[in-house]
Protein backbone atom coordinates (compact mmCIF):
# COMPACT_ATOMS: atom_id res chain seq x y z
CA UNK A 1 0.00 0.00 0.00
CA UNK A 2 1.19 3.49 -0.79
CA UNK A 3 2.05 5.89 1.99
CA UNK A 4 -0.60 8.35 3.11
CA UNK A 5 -0.13 11.85 4.55
CA UNK A 6 -0.96 10.46 7.98
CA UNK A 7 1.86 7.91 7.90
CA UNK A 8 4.68 8.84 10.27
CA UNK A 9 8.27 8.35 9.10
CA UNK A 10 9.92 5.41 10.79
CA UNK A 11 12.59 6.41 13.28
CA UNK A 12 15.81 4.59 12.51
CA UNK A 13 17.94 3.05 15.30
CA UNK A 14 20.58 5.77 15.08
CA UNK A 15 17.91 8.42 15.62
CA UNK A 16 16.58 6.67 18.70
CA UNK A 17 20.05 6.39 20.21
CA UNK A 18 20.81 10.07 19.56
CA UNK A 19 17.45 11.01 21.07
CA UNK A 20 18.24 8.85 24.10
CA UNK A 21 21.61 10.57 24.48
CA UNK A 22 19.84 13.93 24.78
CA UNK A 23 18.09 12.51 27.83
CA UNK A 24 21.57 11.83 29.20
CA UNK A 25 22.50 15.44 28.50
CA UNK A 26 19.42 16.67 30.39
CA UNK A 27 20.23 14.36 33.31
CA UNK A 28 23.82 15.66 33.30
CA UNK A 29 22.66 19.27 33.57
CA UNK A 30 20.19 18.44 36.34
CA UNK A 31 22.66 16.40 38.39
CA UNK A 32 25.38 19.03 37.96
CA UNK A 33 22.95 21.71 39.13
CA UNK A 34 21.95 19.64 42.17
CA UNK A 35 25.58 18.91 43.10
CA UNK A 36 26.51 22.59 42.71
CA UNK A 37 23.67 23.73 44.94
CA UNK A 38 24.48 21.06 47.51
CA UNK A 39 28.15 22.03 47.60
CA UNK A 40 27.27 25.70 47.94
CA UNK A 41 25.06 24.95 50.95
CA UNK A 42 26.80 22.06 52.68
CA UNK A 43 30.27 21.85 51.16
CA UNK A 44 33.42 22.50 53.13
CA UNK A 45 35.45 23.65 50.13
CA UNK A 46 35.15 24.89 46.54
CA UNK A 47 35.91 21.49 44.98
CA UNK A 48 33.55 18.55 44.62
CA UNK A 49 34.78 15.65 46.81
CA UNK A 50 36.70 12.97 44.92
CA UNK A 51 34.20 10.12 45.36
CA UNK A 52 31.24 12.27 44.39
CA UNK A 53 33.17 13.60 41.44
CA UNK A 54 33.94 10.05 40.29
CA UNK A 55 30.29 9.08 40.48
CA UNK A 56 28.95 12.08 38.60
CA UNK A 57 31.59 12.07 35.83
CA UNK A 58 30.13 8.82 34.52
CA UNK A 59 26.96 10.66 33.48
CA UNK A 60 28.30 13.13 30.88
CA UNK A 61 30.69 10.52 29.44
CA UNK A 62 28.86 7.20 29.23
CA UNK A 63 25.40 8.68 29.66
CA UNK A 64 25.65 11.40 27.00
CA UNK A 65 28.81 11.74 24.91
CA UNK A 66 29.54 8.08 24.16
CA UNK A 67 25.95 7.19 23.16
CA UNK A 68 25.84 10.31 20.97
CA UNK A 69 28.91 9.12 19.09
CA UNK A 70 27.42 5.63 18.78
CA UNK A 71 24.25 7.07 17.31
CA UNK A 72 25.93 9.19 14.66
CA UNK A 73 28.44 6.42 13.93
CA UNK A 74 25.49 4.12 13.26
CA UNK A 75 24.32 6.65 10.68
CA UNK A 76 27.64 7.40 8.97
CA UNK A 77 30.15 4.56 9.41
CA UNK A 78 28.34 1.92 7.35
CA UNK A 79 28.49 4.42 4.46
CA UNK A 80 31.93 5.92 5.04
CA UNK A 81 33.72 2.65 5.80
CA UNK A 82 31.61 0.34 3.64
CA UNK A 83 30.53 -1.73 6.62
CA UNK A 84 27.76 -4.29 6.68
CA UNK A 85 24.31 -3.11 7.83
CA UNK A 86 23.90 -2.02 11.43
CA UNK A 87 22.86 -4.65 13.97
CA UNK A 88 20.31 -2.60 15.82
CA UNK A 89 19.75 -4.94 18.76
CA UNK A 90 23.44 -4.84 19.65
CA UNK A 91 23.32 -1.05 19.52
CA UNK A 92 20.33 -0.97 21.85
CA UNK A 93 22.11 -3.44 24.11
CA UNK A 94 25.16 -1.19 24.31
CA UNK A 95 22.96 1.77 25.17
CA UNK A 96 21.14 -0.21 27.86
CA UNK A 97 24.45 -1.40 29.34
CA UNK A 98 25.71 2.22 29.40
CA UNK A 99 22.57 3.33 31.23
CA UNK A 100 22.95 0.52 33.76
CA UNK A 101 26.55 1.62 34.26
CA UNK A 102 25.42 5.17 34.97
CA UNK A 103 22.71 4.04 37.37
CA UNK A 104 25.00 1.65 39.22
CA UNK A 105 27.78 4.24 39.54
CA UNK A 106 25.45 6.95 40.82
CA UNK A 107 24.04 4.46 43.32
CA UNK A 108 27.47 3.61 44.68
CA UNK A 109 27.96 0.22 43.00
CA UNK A 110 31.19 1.24 41.31
CA UNK A 111 32.61 -2.24 40.74
CA UNK A 112 29.44 -3.45 39.06
CA UNK A 113 29.42 -0.34 36.90
CA UNK A 114 33.03 -0.78 35.83
CA UNK A 115 32.54 -4.46 35.01
CA UNK A 116 29.73 -3.52 32.66
CA UNK A 117 31.74 -0.92 30.75
CA UNK A 118 33.50 -3.46 28.48
CA UNK A 119 30.10 -5.04 27.85
CA UNK A 120 28.75 -1.72 26.59
CA UNK A 121 31.87 -1.11 24.48
CA UNK A 122 31.82 -4.57 22.92
CA UNK A 123 28.10 -4.32 22.19
CA UNK A 124 28.65 -1.09 20.24
CA UNK A 125 31.52 -2.68 18.31
CA UNK A 126 29.38 -5.69 17.46
CA UNK A 127 26.54 -3.39 16.38
CA UNK A 128 28.71 -1.40 13.98
CA UNK A 129 31.02 -4.21 12.93
CA UNK A 130 33.97 -1.81 12.84
CA UNK A 131 36.50 -4.64 13.03
CA UNK A 132 34.73 -6.81 10.46
CA UNK A 133 35.88 -6.89 6.87
CA UNK A 134 34.21 -4.14 4.87
CA UNK A 135 31.67 -5.16 2.26
CA UNK A 136 32.21 -2.02 0.17
CA UNK A 137 35.27 0.18 -0.43
CA UNK A 138 35.65 3.00 2.08
CA UNK A 139 34.70 6.45 0.80
CA UNK A 140 38.00 8.29 1.01
CA UNK A 141 37.22 11.16 -1.34
CA UNK A 142 38.58 14.36 0.12
CA UNK A 143 40.19 12.83 3.23
CA UNK A 144 43.41 11.04 4.06
CA UNK A 145 43.54 7.35 3.23
CA UNK A 146 44.28 6.55 6.89
CA UNK A 147 40.73 7.61 7.81
CA UNK A 148 39.34 4.06 8.33
CA UNK A 149 42.26 3.05 10.53
CA UNK A 150 41.86 5.97 12.92
CA UNK A 151 38.11 5.38 13.19
CA UNK A 152 38.78 1.77 14.16
CA UNK A 153 41.56 2.94 16.46
CA UNK A 154 39.05 5.08 18.31
CA UNK A 155 37.13 1.94 19.23
CA UNK A 156 40.36 0.36 20.43
CA UNK A 157 40.67 3.33 22.77
CA UNK A 158 37.09 2.76 23.91
CA UNK A 159 38.01 -0.78 24.93
CA UNK A 160 41.19 0.44 26.62
CA UNK A 161 39.21 3.04 28.57
CA UNK A 162 36.66 0.48 29.76
CA UNK A 163 39.34 -1.98 30.86
CA UNK A 164 41.35 0.73 32.62
CA UNK A 165 38.21 1.66 34.54
CA UNK A 166 38.05 -1.86 35.97
CA UNK A 167 41.74 -1.62 36.84
CA UNK A 168 41.10 1.74 38.52
CA UNK A 169 38.25 0.37 40.61
CA UNK A 170 40.56 -2.36 41.90
CA UNK A 171 43.97 -0.75 42.18
CA UNK A 172 43.78 3.06 42.00
CA UNK A 173 45.30 4.84 44.99
CA UNK A 174 46.21 8.36 43.85
CA UNK A 175 43.80 8.98 40.97
CA UNK A 176 46.28 8.14 38.22
CA UNK A 177 44.46 5.12 36.81
CA UNK A 178 41.11 6.88 36.94
CA UNK A 179 42.63 9.83 35.11
CA UNK A 180 44.19 7.57 32.50
CA UNK A 181 40.90 5.80 31.85
CA UNK A 182 39.08 9.11 31.37
CA UNK A 183 41.81 10.39 29.05
CA UNK A 184 41.63 7.23 26.96
CA UNK A 185 37.89 7.82 26.65
CA UNK A 186 37.74 11.58 26.08
CA UNK A 187 40.85 11.99 23.91
CA UNK A 188 41.46 8.47 22.60
CA UNK A 189 37.85 7.72 21.67
CA UNK A 190 35.88 10.97 21.51
CA UNK A 191 38.51 13.35 20.16
CA UNK A 192 39.88 10.82 17.66
CA UNK A 193 36.36 10.32 16.36
CA UNK A 194 35.86 14.08 16.01
CA UNK A 195 39.22 14.50 14.25
CA UNK A 196 38.33 11.62 11.89
CA UNK A 197 34.69 12.36 11.07
CA UNK A 198 34.93 16.16 11.22
CA UNK A 199 37.10 16.59 8.09
CA UNK A 200 34.76 14.22 6.27
CA UNK A 201 31.41 15.87 6.99
CA UNK A 202 32.04 19.50 8.03
CA UNK A 203 33.30 20.69 4.61
CA UNK A 204 30.25 19.07 2.99
CA UNK A 205 27.78 20.58 5.45
CA UNK A 206 29.37 24.02 5.08
CA UNK A 207 28.87 24.57 1.37
CA UNK A 208 30.40 21.44 -0.19
CA UNK A 209 33.91 22.74 0.27
CA UNK A 210 37.02 20.62 -0.29
CA UNK A 211 39.18 19.81 2.73
CA UNK A 212 42.21 22.10 2.80
CA UNK A 213 44.79 19.40 3.50
CA UNK A 214 44.32 15.63 3.97
CA UNK A 215 47.95 15.49 5.10
CA UNK A 216 47.22 17.98 7.88
CA UNK A 217 44.27 15.79 8.87
CA UNK A 218 46.65 12.82 9.15
CA UNK A 219 49.15 14.87 11.17
CA UNK A 220 46.45 15.96 13.62
CA UNK A 221 45.21 12.39 14.12
CA UNK A 222 48.69 10.94 14.46
CA UNK A 223 49.82 13.54 16.99
CA UNK A 224 46.59 13.21 18.95
CA UNK A 225 47.02 9.45 19.31
CA UNK A 226 50.72 9.72 20.13
CA UNK A 227 49.96 12.31 22.79
CA UNK A 228 47.13 10.25 24.21
CA UNK A 229 49.34 7.15 24.41
CA UNK A 230 52.03 9.11 26.25
CA UNK A 231 49.48 10.61 28.63
CA UNK A 232 47.65 7.39 29.48
CA UNK A 233 50.86 5.46 30.12
CA UNK A 234 52.71 8.19 32.03
CA UNK A 235 49.71 9.25 34.15
CA UNK A 236 49.42 5.79 35.67
CA UNK A 237 53.15 5.57 36.35
CA UNK A 238 53.46 9.12 37.69
CA UNK A 239 50.43 9.39 39.95
CA UNK A 240 50.68 5.90 41.35
CA UNK A 241 54.33 6.58 42.24
CA UNK A 242 55.70 3.71 40.22
CA UNK A 243 58.13 5.80 38.16
CA UNK A 244 58.97 9.41 39.11
CA UNK A 245 60.49 10.00 35.66
CA UNK A 246 56.99 9.72 34.19
CA UNK A 247 56.18 13.20 35.52
CA UNK A 248 58.43 14.66 32.82
CA UNK A 249 56.45 12.84 30.12
CA UNK A 250 53.11 14.38 31.13
CA UNK A 251 53.89 17.92 29.87
CA UNK A 252 55.29 16.46 26.64
CA UNK A 253 52.03 14.61 26.05
CA UNK A 254 50.10 17.84 26.65
CA UNK A 255 52.20 19.75 24.11
CA UNK A 256 51.82 16.99 21.51
CA UNK A 257 48.05 16.97 21.96
CA UNK A 258 47.91 20.77 21.81
CA UNK A 259 49.78 20.73 18.50
CA UNK A 260 47.29 18.12 17.26
CA UNK A 261 44.36 20.35 18.20
CA UNK A 262 46.05 23.30 16.48
CA UNK A 263 46.53 21.28 13.29
CA UNK A 264 42.89 20.23 13.31
CA UNK A 265 41.63 23.75 13.99
CA UNK A 266 43.87 25.25 11.30
CA UNK A 267 42.76 22.65 8.75
CA UNK A 268 39.09 23.28 9.46
CA UNK A 269 39.52 27.07 9.47
CA UNK A 270 41.39 27.10 6.16
CA UNK A 271 38.79 24.73 4.70
CA UNK A 272 35.92 27.02 5.66
CA UNK A 273 37.78 29.98 4.11
CA UNK A 274 37.67 28.25 0.74
CA UNK A 275 34.93 28.96 -1.78
CA UNK A 276 32.02 26.48 -1.88
CA UNK A 277 32.12 24.01 -4.75
CA UNK A 278 29.34 25.71 -6.76
CA UNK A 279 31.12 29.07 -6.61
CA UNK A 280 34.38 27.47 -7.69
CA UNK A 281 32.55 26.01 -10.67
CA UNK A 282 31.01 29.38 -11.55
CA UNK A 283 34.39 31.11 -11.33
CA UNK A 284 35.98 28.47 -13.56
CA UNK A 285 33.13 28.82 -16.07
CA UNK A 286 33.44 32.59 -16.06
Amino acid sequence: ASATPTDKPKREPWMLVVMASTVGFLATVMVNFAVTISMAIHGVGPAVPFLLDQRTLILPTWGFLVPTVWGFNARWLPIFLGLRPLRAMWLYGGLLAAWVVVGAMLSGFSMLAMLLLPVAAIASIMALGVFKRAVQPAKLNGVHRSFPYFVRGAYVWLLVASCLSIFAAVADRQGGIWGASRHALTVGFLATMVFSIGPKILPVFCGARALFSPRLMFAALLLLNVGCTLRVASEILAYERSAPWAWSVLPVSAIVELVAVTCFAANMSLTLMRLPAHLVGQRAAG
